[in-house]
């Protein structure tokens, strides 16, 4: 543990200078973080068609645009702690009168709502130091647009569960 002490300061040193901010463009991220190492699908229809996946200081950041804004990012480390939420929750902040709000537990998550009530944040930390954790920040308007579709999705897997339980021939007799 005394040795992992020491790299945590040194990864926690650079970790603000690397980060990008909801509402930066692409080329913004790129010189943000260096060049897009991956393009994905984007989640949500509301979204322009793709997102950008970065990777830097050990970080890998998907960033989700929309009219060419970022709108939601997603942080994936392992070893995500208290401390790199807060340094990656302070860079997100620069843009936000008043910082966030204390965290909210339920689940095994946190959740966390920015001053100014336009942004949300949710964190994932891994069961060990070694695994994977995640920091998701959007704008509200991102999640409320995925909202919409999670409640089409359980629509539809609501209506695959009556239709297989109908389907069913009944047990026992």
């Amino acid at each position: 543990m005394k040795r992992l002490l020491p790299l945590a300061l040194v990864f926690l040193s650079g970790l603000t200078t690397s980060l990008a901010r909801i509402g930066e463009n692409v080329e913004e991220c790129v010189a943000r973080y260096g060049p897009v190492v991956e393009r994905l699908p984007a989640k949500i229809k509301e979204s322009d068609p793709q997102s950008c996946v970065f990777s830097k200081s050990g970080i890998t950041i998907i960033a989700e645009f929309k009219a060419g804004k970022a709108w939601q990012h997603t942080y994936r480390m392992a070893g995500l702690d208290e401390a790199s939420v807060s340094k990656l929750l302070e860079a997100e902040a620069e843009a936000v009168d008043g910082g966030w709000s204390s965290p909210i537990k339920i689940g095994g998550q946190e959740f966390r709502s920015s001053a100014d009530g336009k942004r949300i944040a949710v964190t994932t930390y891994g069961r060990k130091l070694s695994d994977v954790g995640t920091l998701v920040v959007a704008q509200k308007s991102f999640a409320e647009a995925n909202r919409e579709g999670y409640k089409t999705l359980l629509d539809t897997v609501s209506e695959e569960v009556k239709r297989r339980a109908a389907n069913q021939p009944l047990k026992g007799l």
